[in-house]
């Protein structure tokens, strides 16, 4: 089961770069051979926005010349691809290349069957809702402290992608946020973000285990998601295992400073 599970979030990568290259303007989805890569020229110092992920490196090698030329004519600065932890060669190309490692979040997923409740309910102050992408954007930015060039510029209209997702307001105000991308029966949950005013109630947990209980509810049968150090213990407590890592090997134009991913 973990390498079917492994399987199952990489192809939710593949969801999430389909989110980000298609719901900018400007954004584009490319997909040579065994590669699909997200092109936002709306975020241009944002390599989280401009990313790439290849099912192995003879595709990576055949494709990384004219990505590299893409992203240049785009005028995106700082692009990123994806590199499951086994696949050091890879990961040996793009350094070679001049990519720096920029980040490892944990792979994670779960049986939907064995999905746990949240610890805490919801406070009574908080209301759960649907969620609106504009507001999901703004959350994001300003739970990790993005001024410019962020999820507002990246997310600019609805992709054509089936999007489950919900929010969790406070006087009418959205304060925290999450969506899954449906990938088959794989609920692939992105954009987990609470403003620092609003941590630690357990809103980002509550409002995960509801979307994937309606996701089992809708017959999904797993789910997957990437976490950071912070988050994977929330992940854990709600039934997730550990299914390895995924580093993001970045380019970064030469003199361009750290745009926070």
């Amino acid at each position: 089961m973990r390498d079917e599970l492994r399987q199952r979030l990489l192809d939710g990568l593949g969801l999430e770069l389909e989110l980000f290259g298609g719901s900018s303007k400007e954004g584009s989805v490319l997909r040579p051979p065994g590669v699909i890569a997200a092109v936002s020229p709306s975020t241009p110092e944002r390599s989280l926005f401009n990313s790439v992920f290849a099912v192995d490196t003879p595709a990576l090698a055949d494709s990384i010349d004219s990505l590299a030329a893409t992203y240049e004519r785009a005028g995106v600065r700082a692009w990123t691809v994806w590199v499951p932890d086994e696949d050091r060669e890879s990961a040996a190309l793009l350094a070679d290349r001049g990519h720096a490692l920029d980040g490892a979040p944990r792979s994670m997923g779960l049986e939907l069957s064995d999905l746990r409740p949240a610890e805490r309910p919801l406070p009574p102050d908080v209301e759960l809702v649907a969620g609106e992408l504009g507001a999901v954007a703004r959350i994001n930015d300003l739970a990790y402290e993005i001024d410019t060039d962020g999820w507002g510029a990246a997310i600019e209209r609805a992709p054509e992608l089936p999007i489950h997702s919900y929010m969790a307001t406070v006087e009418g105000e959205p304060v925290s946020c999450a969506m899954v991308l449906s990938g088959g029966d794989d609920a692939c949950v992105t954009a987990v973000a609470t403003l620092p005013e609003h941590r630690g109630r357990g809103l980002a947990s509550a409002i995960v285990e509801r979307l994937l209980a309606d996701a089992r509810d809708r017959g999904m049968r797993t789910g997957t998601l990437q976490a950071s150090k912070a988050g994977a213990p929330v992940y854990e407590r709600l039934g997730f295992a550990d299914l390895g890592f995924i580093e993001m090997w970045e380019l970064r134009a030469p003199g361009e400073p750290e745009a926070g991913g």
